[in-house]
């Protein structure tokens, strides 16, 4: 077996070039590197390095363990990171990650239900978009993740079968326009009807799924500006700077006065869920913050006839 602390060491020789700034960053002496890599080598009963000069050189051996030593550890940390979590589920402590749309309503919502239920079950909250926050999840970093998808798009489970989630909304994508545009007062909206307007583009994912949905539609679109600040992309529109295409809880927490929405044709869709090991679901306290997140999603749903 490998000494962890002797893998370590030995990324950070080989990410550092040498064992003297090995030494400084992880706060060792030079010779205690050295001989914790002459213990790894023992160890493995090979050679690991060559000294060229006052270089330092892997040797084949040594390249084939740098190639597999960031994977080693990485897994290593996600078994710890999973171990930890099965502790922080029995003592009723759940890590939710979400994106931020999430964070400002459907979170909300649901954490305030668990606490009028008086369940005493702790939530730890984080925010990133995917396919960050689901790689946090598969790290043993978050015990549930919100995430998002659009039409045709595989769930997370499609490339881990660790994983499973579970279905919370499914929200249109819809077109945002100044009250005063020509187009206003339509009641729905053909994207090909679009293809000389100026846009104005969100996060990422939503600007990818955004710009597919113009071929589809025949066009390649004119984007003059990106922010994922969903207030900016609201404001540049009402300044008639360019139109939006925006999931629709993006406007359940800000909506300004001047702004219009309508529906485009054809029907695009979000897909909200809730994303969790296969091995914790059955866990008390991750079944019951699943379920007060879908009654908050259900709920949102309704007031929102979506």
């Amino acid at each position: 077996m490998l000494d962890t602390q002797r893998l370590l060491t030995f990324e950070a020789v080989v990410r550092i070039g040498s064992f003297a700034g090995a030494a400084r960053e992880l706060g060792y002496t030079q010779p205690g590197v050295s001989q914790q890599m002459k213990a790894l080598e023992r160890d493995l009963k090979t050679t690991l390095f060559a000294r060229e000069g006052r270089g330092l050189k892997l040797s084949e051996q040594g390249e084939v363990l740098a190639s597999r030593v960031g994977e080693i550890l990485a897994e290593l940390r996600a078994t710890e990171e999973r171990i930890a979590a099965v502790t922080r589920l029995k003592e009723a402590r759940v890590r939710v990650c979400a994106f931020p749309s999430a964070n400002a309503t459907l979170v909300p919502a649901a954490i305030s239900r668990l606490r009028s239920r008086q369940l005493g079950i702790e939530i730890e909250l984080f925010e990133a978009e995917p396919p960050e926050s689901l790689q946090g999840l598969e790290a043993g970093e978050y015990d549930i993740v919100v995430a998002f998808r659009y039409d045709g798009q595989p769930g997370p489970e499609a490339d881990d079968p660790e994983l499973a989630s579970i279905p919370l909304l499914k929200e249109p994508m819809m077109l945002m326009l100044s009250d005063d545009h020509p187009l206003a007062r339509r009641k729905q909206i053909a994207l090909s009807e679009l293809k000389d307007e100026r846009w104005v583009a969100g996060c990422v994912r939503c600007r990818q799924e955004f710009v597919n949905a113009c071929d589809d539609a025949g066009f390649a679109p004119r984007i003059d500006i990106t922010t994922d600040d969903n207030l900016a992309v609201q404001s540049y529109v009402v300044a008639g700077l360019g139109l939006a295409v925006m999931p629709h809880m993006t406007q359940s927490f800000v909506k300004h006065p001047k702004l219009r929405s309508r529906p485009l044709l054809p029907e695009r869709h979000r897909h909200v869920t809730a994303t969790v090991l296969h091995s914790q679901r059955r866990s008390p306290a991750i079944t019951k913050v699943l379920a007060s997140l879908k009654e908050a999603a259900d709920a949102i749903a309704a007031s929102s006839h979506i």
